[in-house]
């Protein structure tokens, strides 16, 4: 009697296993496709490469955007905007930074925008809060953060599009990246020669 017990018990845990087998199989192949590899994805059925359309980012005046990735070993540079005692201005007002650099804008109060342009002129080339409609000089408020990352050298002029009248501007150096040098490659060290005995 215990045998037979003991057996039912087996088949049922033998059952349960191949359940959990069957599962796992079954979530397997529902998350397969996405894991071809992107040559895959662009061949059709006879074999043949597709093109794939690029996607396009183009700014309010139909510009394109450039990137905004950061490259590695970038930085992010914190500027305040209309922080507690100096409500009418960015805080540091002028930045030195390289290619691929990030600034970080945070409101430390309120009606304040981030624009490029020369002061009271907007120039399109980012905005806050969203890069679009810049024309517009959209304010937010205290605790709004807008980040901007640099893609090209130069220098770029930015204001508060409500306070560009009182002087609240900035502007960002934007700098290629330095060249590193390059590490100088160890000389092999020379083997000791055998000295002929006498």
């Amino acid at each position: 009697m215990a045998l037979l017990h003991y057996m039912r018990l087996i088949r049922q845990s033998k059952g349960r296993a191949l359940g959990r087998c069957w599962l796992v199989m079954l979530l397997g192949m529902a998350f397969l496709p996405a894991a071809e590899s992107d040559d895959n994805r662009n061949t059709d059925t006879t074999g043949e490469k597709r093109a794939v359309p690029v996607v396009r980012i183009v700014d309010q005046h139909g510009r394109q955007v450039r990137s905004s990735r950061r490259l590695a070993g970038s930085q992010i540079f914190d500027v305040a905007v209309g922080p507690a005692g100096n409500k009418i201005r960015f805080v540091p007002d002028t930045l030195n930074i390289f290619v691929g650099d990030t600034v970080r804008w945070t409101w430390g109060s309120d009606d304040h925008s981030v624009t490029s342009g020369t002061p009271c002129t907007a120039d399109g080339q980012f905005c806050s809060p969203d890069n679009t409609n810049c024309d517009a000089g959209i304010l937010s408020n205290t605790g709004f953060v807008y980040e901007h990352t640099f893609a090209q050298a130069g220098t770029y002029s930015y204001f508060c599009a409500l306070h560009c009248f009182a002087g609240m501007t900035g502007v960002i150096n934007v700098v290629p990246p330095a060249r590193p040098h390059p590490t100088p490659r160890p000389r092999p060290t020379p083997h000791p020669r055998p000295v002929p005995s006498r």
